[in-house]
């Protein structure tokens, strides 16, 4: 069976959602015989003011870094002595957040990025973008969102809803791979508005013939409503899934800045995995390479 999952990276962050995003990460690499890449990032600040940009506490960069280094070492020993077979890496970068997944996705080709979710955003993520809903935009691969309270890491109930067309017939074969290696069954869910229900009815159909041409079991269901994201949470909560599987195709992109898109929808009402399928050919745009967090800028004398 082809292996779709052969390296995986994981934001470190030590924290509670990062460490349960870790043991996510461990256990499917374990599963799919992949490379694990820890990865944390260091992030810098600086005070702009009429003489130029200044790094804040740049004395204290490479002590910083020292422990770091010694947290993931450690780290990686602790995983290495419960799963010694697995290939795991330990990367430091000093940059923006995404930028720093994306050069390491890049050169490592990485088939997945896993981090940790809060779950519901509060209004100052709302506004700003939480980390993990920065990294799920803008990372140029696959993410998959761990909500820091799941603590079940396989997945025997797969959710795979059928709304969108793109990438339709990668996500099914990725759905079957997990499934095959978990031991899983696939829970089938077409969903549409009227005005979609003609082609997304054919590519349910395609993926039921699919999933049942290569032996894999699975039940199926179809919905029609225009409100996907409460449906297909609701869904999954009815159906006790392990982990949802989803095109990374925002349908309500139109909506106000303070509106919750489909994306956020999904994050914010859900308390399984999240899987965003993501085609690694169309890359995310990075706004910005400075390794700066954000900048103070400070009023000219007079």
């Amino acid at each position: 069976m082809q292996n779709l999952i052969s390296t995986i990276l994981v934001a470190v962050d030590f924290t509670e959602k990062s460490r349960n995003a870790v043991e996510m990460a461990v256990q499917i690499a374990a599963r799919h015989q992949a490379k694990i890449i820890l990865l944390h990032n260091i992030t810098n600040h600086a005070i702009i003011d009429r003489t130029g940009k200044h790094i804040i506490g740049a004395e204290t960069i490479n002590e910083n870094y020292q422990k770091i280094q010694w947290a993931l070492k450690e780290l990686e020993i602790s995983l290495k002595s419960q799963y010694p077979v697995l290939e795991i890496q330990s990367v430091i970068k000093n940059d923006r957040l995404v930028h720093g997944i994306n050069e390491v996705v890049d050169f490592e080709s990485v088939d997945l990025v896993i981090c940790g979710s809060s779950g519901n955003q509060n209004i100052a993520q709302l506004i700003l973008g939480s980390l993990s809903y920065q990294i799920l935009t803008e990372a140029n691969c696959p993410v998959l969102l761990v909500p820091e309270e799941c603590k079940k890491y396989t997945f025997e109930k797969i959710l795979v809803p059928i709304r969108v067309l793109e990438d339709l017939s990668d996500k099914v074969d990725l759905s079957i791979a997990i499934a095959k290696r978990n031991k899983g069954v696939i829970s089938l869910l077409g969903i549409s508005t009227d005005e979609d229900l003609i082609k997304i009815k054919e590519a349910y159909e395609r993926a039921r013939t699919t999933i049942a041409i290569k032996s894999q079991e699975y039940q199926s269901q179809f919905l029609l409503t225009r409100d996907k994201a409460t449906q297909i949470s609701k869904f999954s909560e009815d159906d006790d899934a392990d982990i949802i599987i989803l095109n990374y195709k925002d349908e309500d992109n139109w909506k106000s800045f303070f509106s919750e898109n489909f994306l956020k929808q999904i994050i914010n009402y859900t308390d399984v995995p999240l899987f965003f399928l993501k085609n690694k050919k169309e890359k995310s745009k990075n706004y910005s390479e400075d390794n700066v967090g954000f900048d103070i800028t400070l009023p000219h004398p007079g």
